[in-house]
């Protein structure tokens, strides 16, 4: 699949697409599995590599300084992303569901992923910006797996309400 040689619009709609589920996905109670948490980001991020190899963009200094500018947002918005979905217990299975926090961080990542593009069309990096759009959010969702997964291996209790504790110290 190649993204970037394509129509601009049907990849906008595919990504826009893509994050309606995922976005969604993370705002629904479901359990904690290591397959659900990495599997799309990881096909994502491979996808997203691929597309970038086969874009052939230009590279420029302003396109490498956005791009990793880019980067640096998407894997800290991940973490925060990570550490605000909830955990908790349910008929023995430990679940996870997104909130308003994990909806906020959502819009700001989309954001700030809409105005880094525009900016670099501005600054003439646009088609390297646009042939990173796929692996950016791979990596950003990787992220945020990584967290999550780290977060549930630390549980060790479960109270009355179904509320996981983590053990904290050595």
């Amino acid at each position: 699949m190649d993204f970037a040689s394509g129509n601009p619009l049907v990849t906008a709609l595919v990504v826009a697409a893509l994050l309606v589920w995922v976005v969604t996905r993370q705002l629904t109670d479901r359990p904690v599995t290591d397959r659900r948490t990495m599997l799309v980001p990881l096909v994502l991020t491979v996808l997203g590599v691929l597309t970038l190899l086969q874009a052939h963009a230009p590279v420029t200094t302003v396109g490498l300084a956005l791009t990793g500018v880019e980067l640096l947002l998407v894997v800290g918005l991940g973490v925060l992303r990570g550490r605000s979905v909830r955990l908790f217990v349910r008929d023995g299975v430990l679940h996870q569901r997104g909130g308003a926090v994990t909806l906020a961080l959502w819009v700001l990542t989309i954001g700030l992923r809409i105005g880094l593009g525009l900016l670099a069309v501005r600054l003439g990096a646009g088609a390297l910006e646009s042939a990173t759009l796929l692996a950016s959010l791979g990596l950003s969702l990787l992220v945020q797996g990584w967290v999550l997964r780290a977060r549930a291996t630390t549980v060790t209790s479960v109270d009355g309400a179904g509320t996981p504790h983590a053990r904290i110290g050595g």
